[in-house]
């Protein structure tokens, strides 16, 4: 088969590939760029491009595409389109399917795409969802999870950063991801693609990247495609500019209301009716009061768009976006959140200035393929929002952009008599990037251990702009009242909120955040209720909050709104959906026992044969399979059979029970770093076997490069070491291994985690790990640590299916 013909069944009717696509697809060696016009298919040429080659069995062909754009409105139209072009390629071996496009947008109930990592798959999400994952501090997620989306995003990955203009703080991390993945190496390699119809290569540049990158621009490096009439079509589509007088846009109610009713006149002016307008303004705020507007005084359809919904309701405005081309009489309100990448062409817009480049983005909205041309353009209508602006108003008129961004683009705009692409002339300049990510940061990162005050490093000078930053929050019934019961939330019920907002809004408010160290228990005692009132610190960047419905703060029609204090009707969530803690271990409460030995030994299956199908081979094959082996040694513990209800004397050790009990037995008892102590131990704690000791200790993402106690855990009696629920000398059980050998009983030792040198156990845990660390670099580590942690789950899974082989 051709790969015209394979775009056109993706696409499920006669439609060619551009000259361009075709030489993607075919392409042995992609460039680090692609700079193309809105309107030239870069989403289906990349996506197709990378299907193209799993389709012919390209053994080089990254396992995983990840495409990271900087808009939420974006996520759910691109991967709209390509679930539809997975499910027309279905025939295709080889291809993800449908259900592999998958959507990552944080919650309880995102899809486990994670537990597959020998399957291809597409991942769609914002940069703060992956850029924060590829820091390993993933947004609306457990944390005890971050090492392994980390190593599959770091690993076999190809990044698409699509529309960079818009990328702020996040372009300069993925250039220095990329250098480090280059410098450092990973287990199979991983590479980005940065696209862009605004983009200077020079943009790349940054202090670790400094590679020439290679740069394919459409349609100028094809020349049939610059010749066909398609291309000139889009290149040549006229979009005549015009400005119009407005009152100054401003934060005074009496005034915002003013400059509402005046831009929805000047909407309700030039829309031609029977067609699409599209009107974008800077603000949220302003968005929602133009929009309420248009909707109580046009005889149009309305419709709003931006950022501030949850998914579901974000959705299904998205969904009801017109088809390019076609005919509709409705006005679409959005705000930047729009003007990127979606699929839509206005018959009219009305904007506010901005940026250049956004400007060049918002334009790509209009007349998108030139059907309009014909009748004279599109027509582009703007309004100067610093008009008048002295220096003191000039910075709030401009928000949520810099003053001197929308000075040079206004001069831009009193040269422009028309938009089309090719009267557009070249990108301006980014804002300069205060904090760029250095190496010393990512490892520091790779330590997921909060810090003794509980609070993790803060990453998102690195994924966002400093006043572009978000918290999620959810809304549930009676949530002061059953903070002990009340589960995760799932994605659906989630909103971002700009930090900003959210901490004038919240003052006086009680909201609550989940505690990683919560745990059942008596008042008084060692309990740790579930959701605690956030303090005056926060909020901070990727938190996610919990709010009483009665708070208020969000419609279903006009998304976040700290003016409304109507209850806000709640999500409907998975009641079992509990937040993972540092003392829970969901994975061993199962319908189905498990002995321990038997449990070791499947998961040593797993990980052999995983290990073949991923082509780990050597040293590294070796230290998982031996880490699959001892893992849940430390379950013999008897606090841990105790939390099993299998505390009978004589009785065989279980790894999994239909009920887990955590009252019962020690506080925040980890059994896998009793399982490490063993396993260093019984190898005389030498240092060749500090890798899998590490393996083991991080299966579960709690015990990882720090070995302390817990701020709330409780001392152990008599003075003794203890950390994690493990105190020094507790006696550890004999272990069958199920391959002829046995871990003998002895008693743990501690003295490891001090720091320094040991007469028993040499070397610290802390000098250990860190030498790792230096030898294997974060990815190839990570990777490993994903490795163990895909044998466990999947043995798991197989055990409860009866599918064990015994």
């Amino acid at each position: 088969m051709t790969y015209r013909a394979f775009f056109q069944t993706a696409f499920g009717h006669e439609h060619d590939p551009y000259a361009w696509q075709s030489a993607l697809a075919e392409a042995s060696d992609w460039p680090d760029a692609l700079i193309a016009p809105t309107g030239l298919g870069k989403t289906a040429g990349v996506v197709l491009g990378w299907a193209w080659r799993h389709a012919q069995g390209d053994p080089a062909a990254p396992r995983r595409l990840v495409y990271c754009l900087p808009m939420r409105a974006l996520v759910e139209q691109t991967a709209g389109a390509t679930q539809g072009w997975m499910t027309n390629l279905a025939a295709f071996p080889g291809l993800p399917r449908c259900e592999d496009v998958h959507v990552l947008m944080g919650g309880a109930d995102e899809p486990p795409w994670y537990r597959d990592p020998d399957r291809p798959a597409i991942l769609i999400g914002t940069q703060d969802m992956l850029v924060s994952r590829a820091l390993m501090r993933g947004y609306a997620m457990s944390r005890f999870r971050w090492p392994v989306d980390f190593a599959l995003l770091h690993t076999d990955a190809l990044w698409v950063f699509d529309e960079v203009q818009a990328m702020g703080a996040a372009r300069p991390t993925s250039t220095q991801l990329e250098a480090f993945r280059r410098s450092m190496g990973s287990a199979r390699p991983a590479r980005s693609l940065w696209v862009s119809a605004t983009l200077k290569k020079e943009w790349l540049a940054s202090v670790d990247f400094q590679t020439t990158p290679t740069v394919w621009r459409v349609p100028e490096d094809f020349p049939e495609d610059a010749a066909g009439d398609r291309v000139q079509a889009i290149v040549s589509a006229r979009k005549p500019v015009t400005r119009v007088e407005a009152p100054p846009p401003s934060q005074k109610k009496d005034e915002a209301k003013a400059y509402a009713q005046a831009l929805a006149q000047t909407v309700q002016d030039q829309h031609r009716s029977g067609h699409p307008t599209l009107v974008i303004v800077n603000t949220v705020a302003r968005a929602q009061a133009v929009h309420a507007v248009l909707s109580a005084a046009s005889g149009s359809e309305t419709l709003l768009i931006h950022s501030r919904f949850r998914p579901a309701e974000r959705a299904a405005k998205a969904k009801a976006l017109p088809a390019p081309g076609a005919p509709r009489d409705v006005i679409i309100v959005a705000t930047q959140a729009i003007e990127a990448g979606v699929d839509l062409s206005a018959a009219v817009m009305v904007t506010e200035l901005a940026p250049w480049a956004s400007l060049v983005q918002r334009f790509g909205r209009v007349n998108r393929r030139g059907e309009y041309s014909a009748d004279g353009g599109a027509p582009l209508v703007w309004i100067d929002v610093l008009d008048g602006a002295d220096d003191k108003d000039a910075p709030s008129r401009a928000a949520p952009y810099d003053v001197k961004d929308l000075e040079e683009a206004r001069d831009r705009l009193h040269e422009l008599s028309d938009a089309a692409p090719s009267a557009l002339g070249g990108p301006g300049d980014p804002t300069p990037v205060r904090r760029v990510l250095r190496r010393k940061d990512l490892i520091e990162l790779f330590d997921t251990d909060p810090d003794l005050t509980g609070f993790d490093v803060d990453i998102s000078p690195y994924v966002r702009d400093a006043d572009d930053t978000d918290v999620r929050v959810f809304w549930r019934e009676d949530a002061a009242n059953t903070l002990e019961t009340q589960p995760a939330p799932t994605r659906d019920e989630l909103c971002a909120i700009p930090i900003g907002r959210a901490r004038t809004w919240l003052k006086g408010k009680t909201a609550y955040h989940a505690d990683p160290q919560a745990r059942p228990g008596k008042d008084g005692g060692d309990r740790v209720p579930t959701w605690r009132p956030l303090s005056s610190d926060g909020p901070w960047p990727g938190l996610v909050l919990m709010l009483d419905v009665s708070v208020g703060g969000y419609t279903p029609d006009g998304g976040f709104n700290p003016d409304s204090r109507a209850p806000v009707a709640p999500v409907p969530h998975d009641p079992d959906s509990a937040a993972e803690t540092a003392d829970a271990d969901p994975d061993s409460s199962k319908d189905v026992p498990v002995p321990l030995t038997a449990h070791l030994g499947h998961v040593a299956k797993e990980a052999e044969a995983l290990c073949d199908t991923l082509g780990v081979t050597g040293a590294d094959r070796d230290a998982v399979v031996t880490t699959a082996r001892w893992h849940d040694v430390g379950k013999a513990h008897a606090a841990f059979q105790a939390r099993l209800g299998n505390a009978e004397p004589g009785a065989a050790p279980l790894a999994k029970a239909a009920a887990y009990h955590r009252d019962r037995g020690r506080a925040y008892f980890r059994h896998e770093l009793a399982s490490a102590l063993a396993f260093l131990a019984h190898h005389g704690w030498a240092r060749e076997a500090d890798l899998a000791a590490y393996l083991i200790a991080a299966h579960h993402g709690k015990v990882r490069l720090s070995l302390r106690a817990l701020p709330k855990e409780q001392p152990a009696p008599d003075g003794r070491r203890f950390a994690r629920g493990v105190w020094e000398s507790d006696p550890l059980p004999a272990v069958d291994l199920d391959n002829g050998t046995a871990s003998p009983e002895r008693t743990l030792v501690l003295s490891v985690m001090d720091l320094g040198w040991d007469d028993e156990t040499g070397a610290s845990w802390t000098e250990r790990t860190r030498a790792l660390l230096d030898r294997y670099g974060p990815f190839r580590l990570a990777w490993l640590e994903a490795l163990v942690r895909l044998a466990d789950w999947r043995a798991s899974e197989a055990e409860q299916k009866g599918g064990t082989n015994d």
